[in-house]
């Protein structure tokens, strides 16, 4: 075939199927369009996390972290006397909450000395420390700035703001910027031993960064290092930064980019319909051509160019609004739209190239694929046959389907037997694909079944309906196809959904069991209250008891996220609460410690067994008691009795108070009192239910981006379906013509279409719900368990699920309906001698 040809043919091809065509490029277009925004969110988010890194860090070879709360500043001497280690600086780090603002800067106190060898960046000029400098930073009340920090803390040189500290507000002067650290983001630097008196973290460090000498081998000493550290202190490399916060958010961002597969595979399925309802139309076409010499590679190669316009098309237009929704939602929600992965990071617009060549790629091939299946189909074309035969069925049935579908099937269940690939329920993934497609292969089959078991109806549009479908059963699999794939993931995603929300709602109610929540900093890390003010709330009239919460994250493998420590009063209510199995303290004297699911996957833990806690710089052992839930981190926590951890750990200090009132006391004037017991704080104070209608709304939020998507993958298959109606009916014109002469009126006719269409919409909503509800159990019993580590309950939403399969029978009803109005409205006559 010459290119002459060949471009005649796609012109005609796009002019007779534009709506199809805008259909299936949308629906591509959606779906790389939220992979493109999820990997560009991500990438700026990472690329601004790095680049702050090497901002601050300057010329450190390693980096010695420690808790949360900091580890012993005796180490430091310790490691600057090392032979290898060429400068050691000690640095404080804390997130620190602005003043009257839900935003939070990072605060480092550094050593003048140690840290201009460092990074010189530190001086408010280049070059070595002079005397006045170091004078100026060794005043406790001076704070240095970056441009970032500036902007945040909306003060000017010179003038004073505030950062929380404990429960109070501390006043630091604006001494001076740093523009050397531009890219370090929102920091504040001021002297280590001012910083630690300020935050109250006298004889402690955050970390300590090591330069090696030259000719040091890193990994060497890195290895040798790790070794002789304190418990709950480890050594990182500043390269290894990006890394650990990709793997911290990879389950986060890949579920995202796996609901832009309701749209490439809705897409899939449209550019499939598209092309094969096509191929009907030009039965004799291709056959005409097959007959004056094109062989069926041609065929196939132009069915191909078909497919490829329309992918590149929409992986092109995808991308675009990738990028734009991208670059809007980075100013407006955050580079993790709010999961709290990348809280405080202004993150710059910095897209990935090969990433978003790889997600046009994708789209491409989605697209490719729905061609290549048509096209196969097209080249078994009997061409005597062909010539003669006016047929608009499609040519589509798949031999042996039943059985690639059982073998699909059995497959699926297996790969739900994997475990975690490098943290991703890969083979969860695999089992939803292998099950979809043996959904979309068995509609075909089934079509064909219930079509011979239809018998002629008394109602007279009825029997035509089913005469209809009856004639047409590769054009009703072809229809149902792409509702069948966006109802199965629609009522998968609204089955996990809703079973998520029911299992947080239920855990909330027992975990938020206080009538009143007092925090001191609802951000950053360096709100606390101290013993002395724990003690001046609960002495307040109207308090019945109060409950201290203090939080530490702690070091257990520096290949793995930090483990957050739960310190509380644990008793049989709590525990209850937290849904703790079993929920009781053991006998014995061991310290016992609850700890959460993902806790359990990620290291190894098993109820009974002894453990080793790195708590205040040493290794305790403490007895596994028993398992709990914790929807609120997916890395791990440890519950423990805050009177354990007190002995432990000689800290009496509360991040958090929960307070029970007596029976009968307004919680309006126990927040009074509160306040002005604790007059200098601006203190956060909620009751019970602000906080479980809060977490709720969150939640809600989080989802709203998944409720879009289903609403815009049933919509685009909808309106496939609208599209391949108006289509066919134009085609039906003769046969409409006719009916109309033997008695029925147009709005006889346009009924029949209609059932024709909920027909297609019923059969669709069904196999798609029995579909969806298989792949909802691997949504929560694999995927969601293997990537966040959570155990939910199934509940099953039968009033939406019902509504949403109403709905697609209406609307593929509905839609069948208005597509064929143009189709009725020609003349009788016309229409029977139209023999088009």
């Amino acid at each position: 075939m010459n290119a002459g040809v060949a471009s005649q043919l796609l012109r005609g091809f796009a002019a007779g199927n534009r709506a199809r065509i805008a259909l299936s490029v949308a629906a591509i277009a959606l779906g790389v369009a939220l992979g493109t925004a999820v990997d560009t969110l991500h990438s700026s988010a990472i690329a601004e996390i790095e680049g702050a890194a090497r901002a601050l860090g300057g010329t450190a070879d390693l980096n010695v972290r420690g808790p949360r709360l900091g580890f012993d500043e005796s180490l430091y001497p310790a490691l600057a006397k090392r032979a290898e280690v060429q400068v050691a600086n000690p640095i404080v780090e804390v997130e620190a909450k602005l003043a009257g603002q839900a935003e939070t800067v990072r605060v480092m106190g550094i050593d003048i000395f140690k840290a201009s060898r460092m990074q010189p960046a530190f001086l408010a000029r280049q070059g070595a420390a002079t005397a006045s400098e170091a004078v100026d930073y060794l005043d406790k009340r001076n704070a240095w700035m970056t441009p970032a920090a500036f902007v945040r803390a909306k003060a000017k040189v010179g003038q004073p703001f505030k950062v929380r500290a404990g429960s109070r507000d501390v006043e630091l002067i604006a001494a001076g910027t740093l523009p050397q650290l531009a890219d370090g983001g929102a920091a504040i630097v001021m002297d280590i031993a001012a910083a630690q008196d300020l935050f109250d973290l006298g004889g402690k460090l955050s970390r300590v960064e090591l330069r090696l000498k030259r000719g040091v081998d890193v990994a060497s000493f890195h290895a040798a290092l790790l070794a002789s550290l304190p418990p709950g202190v480890t050594a990182t490399t500043p390269a290894s930064l990006p890394g650990r916060l990709a793997s911290l958010t990879r389950a986060y961002r890949v579920n995202l980019a796996a609901l832009s597969l309701v749209s490439l595979l809705t897409g899939l399925f449209l550019v499939f319909s598209a092309l094969a309802l096509q191929a009907a139309r030009r039965r004799q076409e291709f056959a005409l051509l097959r007959a004056l010499g094109v062989t069926r590679r041609g065929l196939l190669g132009l069915l191909a160019i078909e497919g490829l316009v329309v992918g590149v098309a929409g992986s092109v237009l995808g991308v675009l609004l990738g990028l734009v929704s991208s670059r809007v939602l980075l100013e407006t929600f955050g580079s993790d739209l709010g999961a709290g992965y990348f809280r405080g990071i202004d993150s710059t617009f910095a897209p990935d190239p090969i990433a978003l060549v790889a997600i046009a790629i994708a789209g491409v091939a989605v697209a490719m694929t729905g061609a290549l299946v048509v096209a196969r189909a097209v080249a078994r074309l009997d061409v005597a046959t062909a010539l003669r035969d006016r047929t608009l069925d499609l040519p589509v049935a798949a031999r042996h389907a039943l059985r690639w579908a059982a073998a699909f099937g059995v497959a699926g269940a297996l790969l739900l037997t994997l475990p975690a690939i490098g943290g991703l329920p890969l083979g969860g993934y695999a089992a939803i694909a292998l099950w979809l497609a043996a959904a979309v292969l068995v509609v075909d089959p089934v079509c064909r079944a219930l079509i011979a078991r239809l018998r002629p109806s008394d109602p007279p549009i009825v029997s035509l309906a089913l005469a209809q479908v009856r004639h047409l059963p590769g054009h009703l699999s072809a229809a149902v196809a792409g509702i069948v794939v966006s109802t199965a993931l629609c009522a998968a995603m609204a089955v996990m959904v809703h079973s998520f929300r029911v299992s947080l709602e239920q855990w909330l109610s027992g975990v938020i069991g206080a009538d009143l929540y007092v925090r001191s900093s609802p951000q950053g890390d360096t709100g606390f209250f101290t013993f002395a003010e724990q003690q001046r709330v609960a002495a307040l009239p109207g308090i019945a008891t109060l409950e201290a919460l203090r939080y530490d994250r702690l070091v257990i493998d520096s290949d793995l996220s930090a483990v957050t420590l739960l310190a509380r009063p644990v008793d049989a209510r709590s525990l209850a609460g937290f849904q703790a199995s079993p929920a009781k303290r053991p006998e014995g004297s061991a310290i016992p410690v609850w700890i959460s699911e993902a806790a359990i996957d990620l290291h190894g833990w098993k109820t009974d067994s002894t453990i080793t806690l790195p708590i205040a710089g040493r290794r305790v052992p403490v007895l596994v008691a028993g398992r709990f839930r914790d929807y609120a981190r997916t890395w791990g926590a440890v519950l423990m009795d805050v009177e354990d951890y007190r002995r432990l750990s000689g800290d009496d200090r509360a991040n958090d108070m929960a307070l029970r009132l007596a029976p009968g006391h307004p919680a309006a004037t126990a927040i009074a009192a509160i306040r002005q017991a604790l007059p200098a704080s601006e203190l956060v104070i909620d009751e019970a239910s602000e906080i479980h209608r809060r977490s709720l709304a969150a939640f809600d939020r989080t989802f709203a981006a998944t409720y879009a998507l289903e609403a815009v993958a049933i919509f685009i298959a909808l309106a496939g379906v609208t599209s391949s109606f108006a289509a066919l009916a134009w085609s039906r014109r003769r046969e409409f013509g006719v009916l109309r002469h033997l008695g029925l009126t147009r709005r006889e006719v346009l009924r029949l279409l209609a059932l024709e269409g909920a027909a297609a919409g019923a059969l669709g909503a069904g196999l798609g719900l029995a579909a969806g509800s298989a792949i909802s159990l691997v949504l929560i019993g694999v995927v969601n368990r293997q990537s966040f580590h959570w155990d939910l309950e199934l509940h099953w939403p039968l009033t939406g699920l019902a509504i949403l399969a109403a709905a697609v029978v209406l609307l593929c009803a509905l839609g069948a309906r208005w597509s064929a109005r143009a189709a009725v409205r020609a003349d009788a006559v016309l229409a029977v001698k139209d023999d088009a």
